[in-house]
């Protein structure tokens, strides 16, 4: 079991390449990695990493060793994902991961009647976190916007949510609604540093030529409205969320939102498990009941008919 852990701080030093990275990684304080390594690189009489101002590059003695090691954390992982799988109890611990939209306007809700009924589950809910590997056992469920590929892995479509560009009543007044299908020349926007080609074109396909870059945002979803609210510029944001807002208009409310498509990651291992089964029905219901809230928004806030689609 020691030298299993051995291999656990090693491997998380390779991927992370920094103490502090590592720690995170494993939910320890980066002092007690440093104290590992050390300890495991005097047990094996070899270096495994050097330290350069770009982080911990691993050595000739520790890729010689990296294969195996992940050969190892690939055979335990795969040893407790089938003790999972065939968990008949409806209690325990079920990691999820997701984005804090999807958390806010449905997760949560569909969490909150599930854990009144079930008590003796817990959920850790992974919030703003980066992409967690399911396959790796760093989450038990993921439900995000990008399909993977590892045949592994069982994807459900959940559904799909729309976006559309929306700005402040203040923008609005100062800089005027620019019409639709004559680009953003001449207004300021707030975006993603990159979006996936998955989701689309940017702004509902409006021109970005001469349009300026106001703010580059890596929160979340919470963080571009609060600009957008400030007057910074035009976001383009989930209409479930922006609609709730009194601040904001779509900018062109009977135009069609963008469609981003959400999907429920569960590795195959896992499926039959009772408590992963109890938490992966509660968020397709949930899915289900927000359908068209998470797909037009508010019906307040839009002259767009989905009965049009």
């Amino acid at each position: 079991m020691d030298q299993w852990d051995d291999i656990r701080f090693f491997l998380a030093i390779a991927r992370e390449r920094s103490l502090s990275g590592a720690a995170r990684a494993l939910g320890v304080d980066h002092a007690t990695v440093g104290r590992r390594l050390t300890a495991f690189e005097r047990r094996l009489s070899a270096k495994l990493f050097n330290r350069t101002p770009e982080g911990f590059a691993i050595t000739s003695a520790g890729q010689a060793i990296l294969n195996q090691a992940e050969g190892m954390e690939a055979a335990a992982l795969a040893v407790e994902r089938l003790a999972t799988g065939h968990d008949t109890r409806s209690s325990g611990l079920v990691r999820l991961t997701t984005l804090e939209m999807l958390a806010h306007q449905v997760i949560l809700p569909a969490l909150a009647t599930l854990l009144d009924k079930h008590p003796q589950l817990q959920v850790d809910l992974l919030i703003g976190l980066p992409m967690l590997d399911v396959a790796r056992r760093q989450a038990d469920i993921a439900v995000r916007t990008a399909r993977p590929t590892d045949s592994n892995l069982i994807c459900r479509k959940l559904g799909e949510f729309g976006v559309a560009a929306y700005a402040s009543n203040r923008y609005l007044a100062a800089h005027g609604r620019p019409k639709r299908g004559a680009g953003l020349r001449g207004h300021s926007l707030i975006k993603y540093p990159v979006t996936p080609p998955s989701f689309g074109m940017p702004f509902q396909g409006e021109s970005l030529d001469g349009a300026r870059i106001a703010m580059h945002t890596t929160g979340t979803a919470f963080v571009q409205i609060r600009a957008v609210e400030h007057g910074m510029g035009i976001g383009e944001l989930p209409c479930c969320l922006a609609d709730d807002n009194p601040e904001l208009e779509r900018l062109w409310p009977n135009e069609r939102p963008t469609m981003r498509q959400v999907w429920m990651v569960i590795h195959q291992d896992l499926r039959r498990a009772a408590r992963i089964r109890l938490v992966s029905n509660a968020i397709v219901e949930g899915f289900e009941r927000n359908a068209a809230v998470l797909r037009y928004g508010r019906p307040h806030k839009r002259r767009y008919s989905p009965a049009l689609t």
